[in-house]
C-alpha cells in the first residue's frame, strides 16, 4: 500500500501554543504545590494530590490497555484510533516519577502510618507498602512503553522503506505483549486501588472494590479517546477515516462501559446494603447521607451514569461529535469527582466541601503533564499506524466502501 493512501507524517496541528500552555501550567501546579505542602493547609494539598495521581494513571493505563484489546480482539474498527490511544498512554511512564511525592505526603494521607490497624501491621508497612507500589507501577510503565516501542518502531521502519519481515516482528512481539498487558493492568490497578484508596479507611474493606476501580479507569480512558476523537476526527491524517464512524464506534464501547462500571458499582453497594455491618457501612453513609458530601454524591451519579446512559442510547448522539464532546467531558468530569468522592472523605474532617483553587492547580497541573507528554509524543510519531496489518486491511475496506458510494452516485 503507498504512503498516498495511508499518512504517515505527525498531525498538521500548531502545537505551540498547546505546547506552551501545558508548561505553564506545570510550572504554575508546581509552584501551587510545593507553597501548599509548607503552608497551613498541607493535608488538603497531598489530598487533591492523590485524588489526581490515582485519575490520571488510571486514565493513562487504561489508554494502554484499548491498545493492547484491539491487538487481542484483532479488531480494525479502532486501528486509526491507535496512536491517540498511546499518546494518551505514554503518561504512564510519567507517572512513576509522580508517583514518589506521596511518600512524602504519608504522614497527611495515611492514618495507619500514626494509629497501627491491628492484624494488619505487615501489610500496612510502610516501606513494603511503598515498594510494592513502585514496583508494580515500574513494571507497568516497562511493559507500556515496550508495547508503545514495538508499535511506533513499526511505523519508523515502514516509512524508511519496504522492510516488512521487520514490521511483521514488532507486529509479533505487540501480539505478545499484549496479553500481559491485560493482567497487569487488572492487578497494578487493583493493588493502587487497595493501597492508595481503600487503606486511607484501613478498616473498611471489598474485595469488589479493585475490579470497580480498574474498569472505571477504563471507562474513564474511554472518555478521554472519545474527546480527543470528537475534537480532531476532521485534522488531517484522521480525516482519512470520514463520515464519523469511529465516533459511532468508541461512542457504543463508552455507552457499554458506562453500564459495566454502573453494574459494578450497583453490585458493591448492593452487597454492603444487604450485609448492614457497621465496618461496611460506615463508608457508604459517609458519603451519602453526611454533610458535606450527600449532594456532591448525587452528582457524581448523575454524571458518570445516568447522563451518559440515556444520551448514549441514541445514534445521533454517538454520531454528532459535539455531542460526544460534550458527554465526554462529563463523564471526565464525573470521574474526577468519583475518585475525589473516594478519595477525601477518609481524610478531610472539615465541615465544608474541599474544593477550590488548590484543587483546581493541581488538577491543572496534571492536564499540562499529561498534555505535554501526548503532544510530544504526537509531534515526534507518524500519526496513523501504518505498519498495523489490521489497519491496513480497515483502510482498504473503507477505500473500497469510498469507490462503492461514488459509483452508486
Amino acid at each position: 500500500m503507498s504512503n498516498a493512501v495511508y499518512p504517515v507524517e505527525p498531525m498538521k496541528i500548531r502545537w505551540s501554543k498547546w505546547l506552551f500552555l501545558s508548561v505553564v501550567a506545570v510550572l504554575l501546579e508546581t509552584n501551587s504545590f510545593v507553597v501548599g505542602v509548607f503552608g497551613s493547609q498541607a493535608q488538603r494539598v497531598w489530598q487533591a494530590y492523590l485524588v489526581n495521581f490515582v485519575f490520571w494513571f488510571g486514565l493513562a493505563a487504561g489508554s494502554i490497555l484499548f491498545v493492547a484489546i484491539l491487538n487481542l480482539t484483532h479488531a480494525r474498527w479502532g486501528r486509526p484510533l491507535k496512536r491517540l490511544a498511546e499518546a494518551l498512554g505514554a503518561f504512564v511512564p510519567v507517572s512513576f516519577f509522580l508517583f514518589w511525592p506521596v511518600y512524602a505526603g504519608r504522614g497527611s494521607l495515611f492514618s495507619w502510618i500514626h494509629e497501627p490497624v491491628h492484624g494488619k501491621e505487615q501489610w500496612f508497612n510502610v516501606f513494603f507498602f511503598f515498594a510494592r507500589e513502585g514496583i508494580a507501577i515500574f513494571l507497568l510503565g516497562i511493559v507500556s512503553v515496550a508495547l508503545i516501542f514495538f508499535s511506533v518502531r513499526a511505523d519508523s521502519v515502514r516509512c524508511a522503506g519496504d522492510h516488512s519481515k521487520e514490521a511483521g516482528a514488532y507486529w509479533k512481539w505487540q501480539q505478545v505483549l499484549s496479553p500481559l498487558m491485560g493482567i497487569l493492568y487488572a492487578l497494578v490497578l487493583t493493588l493502587v486501588a487497595f493501597d492508595l484508596v481503600m487503606s486511607l479507611d484501613p478498616h473498611w474493606y471489598s474485595t469488589l472494590f479493585g475490579g470497580y476501580f480498574f474498569v472505571g479507569s477504563f471507562y474513564t480512558a474511554l472518555a478521554a479517546l472519545a474527546l480527543l476523537s470528537g475534537l480532531l476526527w476532521k485534522t488531517a491524517p484522521l480525516d482519512i477515516m470520514g463520515h464519523g464512524r469511529h465516533l459511532h464506534d468508541i461512542g457504543k464501547l463508552l455507552f457499554g462501559f458506562c453500564m459495566m462500571t454502573g453494574y459494578l458499582f450497583y453490585s458493591q453497594f448492593l452487597v454492603i446494603w444487604y450485609g448492614n455491618l457497621p465496618e461496611e457501612t460506615r463508608y457508604v453513609i459517609e458519603r451519602t447521607q453526611h454533610h458535606p458530601w450527600a449532594p456532591l454524591s448525587w452528582i457524581i451519579l448523575a454524571t458518570c451514569f445516568g447522563l451518559p446512559f440515556f444520551a448514549l442510547l441514541f445514534r445521533r448522539f454517538k454520531m454528532s461529535s459535539r455531542w460526544l464532546i460534550g458527554l465526554s467531558v462529563i463523564i471526565l468530569i464525573g470521574m474526577w469527582l468519583e475518585r475525589f468522592m473516594l478519595v477525601a472523605p477518609s481524610i478531610w474532617k472539615g465541615g465544608k466541601l474541599p474544593l477550590g483553587l488548590i484543587e483546581l492547580s493541581i488538577t491543572s497541573g496534571f492536564v499540562g503533564a499529561a498534555g505535554l507528554t501526548a503532544i510530544v509524543f504526537l509531534m515526534k510519531v507518524p500519526f496513523l499506524p501504518v505498519s498495523d496489518p489490521l489497519f491496513q486491511e480497515e483502510m482498504a475496506k473503507r477505500v473500497d466502501d469510498v469507490k462503492r458510494e461514488e459509483g452508486a452516485t
